[in-house]
């Protein structure tokens, strides 16, 4: 049987039914992203494809946002690990294997980082989204293909939740940890603070995220 996940219009959102999660300050975060950008700098670009973001105001411009997820582990798989690829099936009822190459993230970094004030966070866990009229967690859980809609509904909350400073959500990939998107021109700007950083090519970072793939079923290596 197969089962189709429907994203609904964010016009049919349940304004005023959403869920709030409180973060307390001090709470310990992680991140991994272009190495470009500071530990705590927000992506005020329009650039990139993610669930989330990039995301604009009702005037247009650009919303900086943040991913930061509770563990090294868990924004490892939302950013990394997320999308493996998978070579073409072969004739044997075995599942093919799934690579990341860490070519492709050679630019890319870990921030350990720490917030300095209680954050407001909409909540879209499964239930969250059940509350504004999303079922079987699907903001979460479609193909790319989906993102232009689910940025939409970031977009929607964003407006219709005005004391909001972001998302909150079980990571779909590594649940059920927690991951956040932060609006960036909701939150005061020394609400996080950089504790560490480290490239991802680092021998120690590599081997993490390695050993981690390998628990997972993903090879993590350049073929």
């Amino acid at each position: 049987m197969r089962v189709s996940i429907k994203i609904p219009r964010p016009a049919t959102m349940k304004v005023g039914k959403e869920g709030y999660h409180l973060l307390k300050a001090g709470t310990e975060l992680h991140r991994i992203h272009p190495e470009a950008f500071g530990s705590t700098q927000f992506n005020d670009t329009d650039k990139g494809n993610a669930r989330f973001s990039p995301i604009r105001n009702k005037a247009g411009a650009i919303i900086p946002t943040i991913y930061v997820a509770q563990s090294f582990e868990c924004a490892t798989c939302e950013i990394i690990l997320r999308c493996p690829d998978t070579p073409p099936r072969n004739r044997t009822k075995v599942a093919p294997p799934e690579i990341v190459y860490p070519n492709d993230y050679r630019s890319y970094a870990h921030s350990h980082i720490r917030t300095t004030g209680v954050l407001n966070l909409v909540d879209i866990t499964i239930a969250g989204q059940r509350k504004i009229g999303v079922n079987a967690n699907a903001l979460l859980v479609g193909p790319k293909s989906s993102y232009q809609l689910t940025r939409s509904w970031a977009e929607k909350i964003h407006t219709e939740c005005p004391t909001a400073h972001g998302l909150y959500y079980g990571s779909y990939q590594y649940g059920p940890e927690f991951a956040l998107v932060l609006f960036g021109d909701r939150v005061p700007d020394d609400i996080l603070e950089a504790v560490s950083k480290r490239a991802v090519v680092d021998p120690a970072c590599h081997d993490e995220i390695q050993k981690l793939a390998s628990a997972l079923s993903i090879d993590y290596e350049d073929v």
